[in-house]
């Protein structure tokens, strides 16, 4: 009974705790529509839709990640790591490293 009781409060409160996590992962928006489905950088699978690329993975340097996706795509219009966009200069930082910059 005490186990019942257990696993529904765990029930319970996992909405809760999902709804308390940030926003987590790193979108990619290219100055020019993405020409791929997807993208590898280093070990990180990125999904591009018609407007932007963004992976689930939230760990790591956010510059880093932002200056290996210009890499392959090219100048970047926007970039928001685990829910923060990043600021005009910090974009620039990241577009130094960007394909035929």
């Amino acid at each position: 009974m005490k186990m019942l009781a257990l696993l529904t409060a765990a029930a319970l409160t996992l909405p809760f705790a999902a709804a308390a996590q940030p926003n987590r992962g790193y979108s990619a928006v290219p100055a020019t529509a993405p020409a791929v489905d997807t993208i590898l950088t280093r070990s990180t699978l990125w999904k591009c839709s018609a407007e932007r690329c963004a992976t689930p993975r939230g760990e790591g340097s956010h510059l880093t990640m932002c200056q290996l996706a210009a890499a392959q795509l090219g100048p970047l219009a926007a970039f928001t790591a685990n829910g923060t966009a990043f600021p005009p200069e910090q974009l620039a930082k990241c577009n130094i490293r960007a394909k035929g910059a």
